[in-house]
């Protein structure tokens, strides 16, 4: 499963990049160093948050507010398990750990995920789009809301399309949105 996660996070990194300066190359993302293992579960470590990394100061704007956790794989996972409250139901505590780290860094959790066959997806706390996208027209792709029972304690994650929300938030929107949450988790801390 390590190789699968570091080609995937190799992947989203190589996406981000091309959708923030639409080349190729150089990259402006990618895996953070000893992503999934010990050295990012510490405190001291908390600004390596998540599974991405900014390589330029052209692409912090993005890791100084997300700590961006990839997850692929898992073929046993099914959305039919949220509304059976499945233990073991591998979305709702891959959105524990991306939200549980975030926490640690003040930052916002921004979750991707791809089963098997299937095109990534990405979960973000659903307070955060209407940040990112202002009074533009309604998110026009399809997507969802999952609510997590109150025993969990999470915030309800908005969940797209990887490819769709990134092609409809352009880099220099996305930039803007996070400028402004970057101001509001520093004036009142993230909640």
């Amino acid at each position: 499963m390590a190789n699968k996660g570091s080609s995937f996070e190799r992947d989203i990194s190589k996406y981000l990049s091309k959708w923030l300066t639409g080349k190729e190359k150089p990259y402006q993302f990618w895996r953070t160093p000893g992503s999934g293992s010990l050295c990012t579960i510490h405190e001291e470590n908390a600004g390596l948050s998540g599974d991405i990394r900014a390589l330029t100061s052209n692409a912090k704007f993005l890791t100084n507010v997300f700590s961006i956790e990839c997850k692929t794989g898992y073929p046993g996972t099914s959305f039919w398990q949220h509304f059976s409250d499945t233990k073991g139901f591998k979305i709702r505590e891959f959105w524990e750990q991306a939200s549980r780290d975030a926490k640690k860094a003040n930052k916002i959790p921004m979750l991707v995920y791809r089963k098997k066959g299937k095109k990534p997806l990405m979960g973000l706390a659903s307070g955060v789009l209407d940040q990112i996208i202002g009074i533009r027209d309604p998110y026009p792709y399809n997507n969802m809301i999952i609510t997590f029972r109150e025993v969990y304690n999470l915030p309800p994650m908005f969940l797209c399309d990887f490819e769709e929300f990134f092609s409809y938030v352009p880099p220099d929107e996305m930039k803007l949105a996070c400028e402004e949450i970057w101001r509001i988790l520093n004036i009142y801390g993230k909640s």
